[in-house]
């Protein structure tokens, strides 16, 4: 078992523990003290048993989506199994028969809170939603990139499922996505420590939290009084006014 799975599930039993001493949900005074720990922990390692397949799926079927519609996608989904299992579990610990339906939507919603919650924790411990939640053995993942010398440093930071061809980067929150031709994965840095890396000899910065690759821009537009680049993939840059001459003194025109 690797470190990092390690210390998910360290983190995972430590949020059961912390439930089972609150006791929320009326389980404080329902159940007993060994029932109680047995009811949490039991359902929060459900619960990130089925965050896991829900991120293998949305990794899976949507490797692009933006890092908090996967979050949000996570949690809904992953809450529909939990949400099971909590009917379930309720019915043997504390209703002795079957959980009506007209209380699953209230059920649902509490779990949901307690998935989020859990997977807004868990990605802090690691860079990346996919590195963090969908750890694939080593035999599954693509050998690793050669990246020639004279080649800016930051292109070693590039997972190897993305290739080298960088078109762009973004900042996110505390994360930096990257954005080449194969796709886009985030990695935490600092966006200004990538453009330490990069130099100006790759590409330039185009707003206060983007920065594209030289021949990586199809063409510049405006809309409504606002300058944009659209990348070869499609991507549409925002241009702020600071940048504006740097990307007019590329050759670029609207």
């Amino acid at each position: 078992m690797n470190p990092p799975l390690l210390t998910q599930l360290a983190s995972v039993f430590g949020l059961a523990l912390c439930l089972a001493v609150l006791g929320p949900f009326g389980t404080y005074t329902d159940l007993s003290v060994p029932v109680r720990y047995a009811y949490w922990i039991g359902l929060v390692l459900v619960g990130y048993l089925n965050i896991l397949l829900a991120a293998h799926a949305v990794a899976s079927l949507r490797p692009g989506l933006r890092h908090r519609w996967t979050l949000m996608v996570v949690t809904l989904v992953s809450s529909v199994p939990t949400t099971l299992a909590v009917a379930w579990v309720e019915s043997v610990t504390r209703l002795a028969h079957s959980v009506p339906l007209s209380v699953f939507p209230r059920v649902y919603g509490c779990v949901a809170l307690i998935q989020l919650v859990m997977l807004l924790f868990l990605t802090r411990l690691q860079p990346s939603l996919s590195a963090l939640l969908l750890r694939r053995e080593q035999a599954d993942s693509p050998a690793p990139v050669a990246v020639p010398e004279a080649t800016p440093a930051f292109y070693r930071r590039i997972p190897p499922h993305l290739g080298q061809e960088l078109l762009a980067l973004s900042a996110e929150d505390h994360y930096l996505r990257i954005i080449t031709a194969a796709g886009s994965d985030l990695i935490l840095m600092r966006f200004a420590d990538a453009l330490v890396e990069l130099g100006d000899s790759a590409g330039l910065q185009v707003h206060r939290s983007w920065w594209v690759a030289h021949g990586a821009v199809r063409s510049l537009g405006r809309d409504k009084g606002r300058l944009s680049l659209t990348l070869h993939n499609g991507l549409e840059v925002p241009v702020s006014r600071t940048y504006v001459a740097a990307v007019r003194a590329t050759g670029v025109s609207a």
